[in-house]
């Protein structure tokens, strides 16, 4: 089980994945905005356990305003929600599916 609850999802397997591409850019989305995110210990913690369920590398959070921070998240939740209805794999489906709506509710207190 990921962090976010929804049972863990493989990292693609070779180039044939047809989610592989979709993935590859989940996790660089995701490290681009944890790489902002340093100032939120609870959005670090939430990239980090996104990262971990697709078996990415931890992120390496820094800081930014807070400002951009949100549009940044704001940003990576619409891109998961979007994701999520591209992906062709129902588990990931459903992972991205939850990404965004965690993404959703620390939103809600930034």
């Amino acid at each position: 089980m990921s962090a976010c609850g929804v049972a863990r999802s493989p990292a693609p397997l070779s180039a044939d994945d047809p989610d592989g591409s979709l993935v590859d850019e989940v996790v660089a989305r995701i490290t681009a905005t944890a790489a902002l995110a340093a100032r939120v210990p609870d959005l670090v913690a939430m990239h980090t356990a996104h990262l971990d369920a697709l078996e990415a590398a931890p992120p390496v959070p820094g800081a930014a305003p807070l400002p951009q921070l949100r549009r940044s998240e704001q940003q990576l939740q619409r891109f998961l929600a979007d994701a999520a209805m591209a992906a062709e794999s129902g588990g990931l489906a459903r992972l991205l599916a939850s990404m965004s709506a965690a993404v959703t509710q620390h939103l809600v207190v930034l």
